[in-house]
């Protein structure tokens, strides 16, 4: 369990039952397999950057596995990276199998079974892992996106997946000593930037089909015109030049919809908007019309069922762990710019 400094207390353990145990208070409920109990030794170490997990794993030669039973009894939605910085492994999650060495990373979602299949060190049985865990949610991925990118393996030395890999690496190895709100804009870009790296990588442009391509372009042009009020399923199908009930067909084949990108990308858009204007004197409802929300009730609502508690309360909590002295909570109406004689 995380301190309220937001480390951890190093959690090591010889018994392959509290094993299990420990990594379900670090992570999800999962199973244990494939462990040779006279030599078996687990240790975790995590710190919290805002709503980043990032944690340290270290153990012997085992099997992992999240399975259907598990995942409805808890069924928390996570994504995360994990990269193997001693020993080697093999993920497997969405009818793929990848094969990681040192210093390679895979990206999987624990909202669907996988398996980790880890091999220590020839010399001693022991392996390390680096484990890179976001709410589902706080990630720009849809359920197409999130499977196609499971279970693949990247090069953590070169590219642009050796420059996410050498990031996270650094993350994992330095003690923050960020405020609340330097911690909760990283966490947001590392999060946006696996985004983007990921998407690339797993795309090759000479094979992705025509319908891929409209969702691409569709999402870049709702990213670029989320404040305009007038952002609708139909102006995106004009703008791409296809009728709105062709561009409905194409982002319900990718797990989405056209109304629910702009939704929430105009949520997340004032989600850290709040939290970057903590010390402003600047209303919920500027905010929440800025990024197009019109009725300030179907932006509280929407905000409520994305992040499970109100604008109002979101902006309390994010000025109460604000390290700004001049955070303030703003009320939701726009500030008096009135005043009567008397008043």
């Amino acid at each position: 369990m995380l301190s309220r400094s937001g480390f951890s207390i190093p959690a090591r353990t010889t018994s392959r039952g509290d094993w299990c145990d420990m990594l379900n208070e670090h992570f999800v409920a999962l199973d244990v397999a494939d462990v040779a109990d006279s030599r078996f030794t687990g240790a975790v170490r995590s710190m919290s950057l805002a709503h980043l997990q990032v944690s340290s794993v270290r153990s012997t030669t085992q099997r992992i596995a999240r399975t259907d039973s598990l995942i409805e009894k808890d069924h928390t939605e996570y994504v995360q990276i994990g990269m193997i910085r001693r020993g080697r492994a093999i993920v497997v999650q969405d009818g793929r199998e990848c094969a990681l060495s040192r210093g390679d990373f895979a990206i999987y979602d624990t909202s669907r079974p996988f398996d980790w299949i880890i091999d220590g060190h020839p010399d001693d049985d022991q392996w390390e892992l680096e484990v890179f865990t976001w709410p589902r949610h706080m990630l720009r991925l849809d359920d197409r996106e999130s499977s196609d990118m499971t279970a693949m393996a990247f090069d953590g030395s070169a590219g642009f997946s050796g420059l996410l890999g050498r990031f996270l690496h650094d993350l994992g190895s330095t003690r923050s000593t960020l405020g609340a709100s330097g911690a909760q804009a990283i966490a947001d870009e590392v999060g946006d930037l696996v985004s983007v790296i990921a998407r690339n990588t797993t795309t090759n442009p000479t094979i992705d089909s025509p319908s891929a391509a409209l969702v691409r372009s569709a999402q870049r042009y709702i990213d670029d015109h989320l404040a305009d009020p007038e952002l609708s399923p139909g102006a995106v199908a004009a703008a791409m030049l296809v009728s709105t009930r062709q561009l409905h067909r194409v982002f319900a084949a990718s797990g989405t919809t056209v109304a629910r990108s702009i939704r929430v990308k105009r949520l997340e858009r004032c989600r850290r908007e709040i939290i970057a204007s903590v010390s402003a004197d600047r209303s919920l409802g500027q905010i929440s019309r800025r990024w197009g929300f019109a009725d300030l009730a179907v932006f509280s609502r929407a905000f409520r069922e994305q992040y499970g508690m109100s604008p109002r309360q979101y902006r309390a909590a994010a000025c109460a762990h604000s390290d700004d002295p001049r955070a303030v909570t703003r009320s939701w109406a726009e500030p008096n710019r009135t005043t009567r004689s008397g008043q």
